[in-house]
């Protein structure tokens, strides 16, 4: 299969212009988030460069070992980033960073064994991009759901405290607020998914049609990442939730007040 046009460095100082338009909508709102603007996309190109450099690398080299250091490199920057966007302190590091890696674990190899069955089975063109796609895309739902999770029982205080003190177990209690925290991860999740395809081209399909793929050979691997990433998103959530239990609830089921980050 042959590779995608490279884009000349012309061309991608062109792409940069298009923020001058952002930066005109923010002159007539008279919104001062220039310096946030810049800096954010310094970061980014910064980051991916790197990021390309070192995947240039791993491709190269192509070793099992060093794939997975990565992947676990990944899981643990996602679990910072979990914790961090869910308002929660990183004490709680060691119990959600075993769910993230037994979701992409699982979903993960799962597919390299009965779905996309590269051949070596753990080549890093396939291991890595993919362990990716997945960690990237269950996070951002799983910060939504960890995040309504623990923050809807801190406001409802009283009303927990009520289950607790009437004799109901934490996992008892819990169960309402579960319920809510996990609807509301997962609704946005299947409207994004039910738009596919009609309002918007999904970043894997246009990626395999850009780099020569037939465009039903793009759909297949579309639809095959899409149902592996709402997998991994599902067990993520849950696991999350349950293996940071221990941590976030005392010995008499309260919620402990010290898990969450002060705000500033």
């Amino acid at each position: 299969m042959m590779g995608a046009k490279d884009i000349p460095i012309l061309n991608m100082a062109f792409a940069y212009a298009l923020l001058l338009l952002t930066f005109g909508i923010f002159r007539l709102l008279k919104v001062k988030l220039y310096k946030e603007t810049i800096i954010a996309f310094l970061r980014m190109t910064v980051q991916l460069f790197l990021v390309g450099l070192y995947l240039t690398a791993i491709f190269e080299y192509n070793n099992g070992f060093l794939n997975f250091f990565y992947i676990l490199l990944m899981i643990a920057v996602a679990n910072f980033s979990l914790l961090k966007n869910s308002g929660l302190k990183l004490i709680l590091f060691s119990h959600t960073f075993p769910a993230l890696i037994i979701s992409l674990g699982f979903v993960l190899l799962y597919f390299l064994f009965l779905v996309y069955v590269p051949e070596p089975r753990f080549d890093a063109t396939y291991l890595v991009p993919i362990a990716g796609m997945l960690l990237g895309n269950s996070m951002r739902r799983t910060i939504i759901t960890v995040e309504r999770f623990y923050s809807s029982i801190k406001n409802d205080f009283e009303g927990f405290a009520s289950y607790i003190t009437m004799g109901a177990k934490v996992e008892e209690a819990i169960l309402p607020y579960l319920r809510t925290a996990y609807r509301a991860g997962l609704a946005p999740a299947l409207a994004n998914t039910a738009t596919i395809g009609i309002v918007f081209l999904p970043g894997m399909m246009t990626g395999q049609i850009l780099g020569g793929s037939s465009p039903l050979t793009a759909i297949k691997y579309q639809i095959t990442i899409s149902i592996a990433i709402f997998a991994a998103t599902e067990i993520a959530s849950i696991l999350s939730i349950l293996f940071s239990l221990r941590k976030g609830f005392d010995s008499y089921g309260f919620l402990r007040m010290s898990i969450f980050k002060v705000k500033k």
